[in-house]
């Protein structure tokens, strides 16, 4: 497969195209989260109250099952399972960003990554929902985040750039091969329990290392987790995730620029 330097030129001006139509993908977000809880009466805060169950029924079963202090186990579930929920549905509706649009694809002429920003903007929305419990789960353990909670700003960039690419190759791949579709929901099901999120990365020791060391979960939930508790992530962290980053666009850009005008046939 071979793509010239004009065509990788005009997806990056789509991306900065989808980027101008802030106002349009900003009000669909909102109108999704809205959607999910229509005739509700707390409407999103469903979300918030989800992860309070968890964190109070998770936190008191694995907290005492692995002999940690509530106040050391419940923010690092709380704050593992707030991100986790976030990368798991860029993910999920990632890979539907394309599918899950086919109508207005066909039908009205916008980027088709405004698609894509929507999905951002609408998992960023539910994320600050959940961040309700992370505010009250360090008023009751009398945590202070300060001041490396400043370093989840360029966390959040660079998760979702990340998000972005990924959602460009997924949902190209997914318009075109459907298979992928029952794929990922169940290599996510997996990822959950072999990522750092019930239990602690310093616990799996020996051979168990492969799944925190070759898992690029852990290192995109660290690098927003470490900030909310209080640390910085480590070099490591960093360094990972931004190679993942350039990798990832690396690849995404040259295959969608080379298969994007046939997204409105095959959808």
């Amino acid at each position: 497969m071979r793509t010239d330097g004009s065509k990788l030129l005009e997806v990056l001006g789509e991306v900065r195209d989808g980027w101008r139509w802030r106002e349009l993908w900003m009000t669909l977000g909102w109108r999704d989260v809205r959607t999910r809880h229509r005739r509700s009466n707390i409407g999103p805060f469903w979300n918030t109250l989800s992860l309070a169950f968890v964190a109070t029924c998770i936190g008191t079963l694995y907290g005492g099952i692995m002999s940690r202090p509530a106040h050391e186990y419940i923010p690092h579930l709380v704050t593992g399972y707030m991100i986790w929920i976030f990368l798991q549905s860029l993910v999920l509706e990632g890979k539907d960003a394309f599918v899950g649009n086919a109508s207005a694809i066909r039908e009205i002429a916008v980027p088709k990554t405004v698609y894509i920003y929507k999905l951002l903007w609408k998992n960023l929305t539910i994320l600050g929902f959940n961040s309700l419990v992370y505010i009250g789960v360090l008023a009751i353990f009398g945590l202070s985040p300060f001041p490396n909670i400043f370093l989840i700003l360029p966390g959040l960039v660079i998760v979702l750039l990340n998000g972005i690419w990924a959602a460009l190759l997924m949902g190209l791949i997914n318009v075109r091969y459907r298979d992928l579709g029952q794929l990922v929901p169940n290599a996510m099901r997996l990822a959950f329990f072999i990522t750092p999120i019930l239990w602690f990365p310093e616990d799996a020791t020996g051979i168990r290392r492969i799944f925190v060391d070759f898992n690029p979960f852990y290192y995109f939930i660290e690098l927003l987790r470490a900030p909310l508790l209080g640390r910085a992530p480590s070099a490591l962290i960093w360094a990972v995730t931004l190679g993942i980053t350039v990798v990832g666009w690396s690849i995404a850009v040259p295959v969608y620029a080379h298969w994007r005008r046939r997204i409105a046939f095959w959808v």
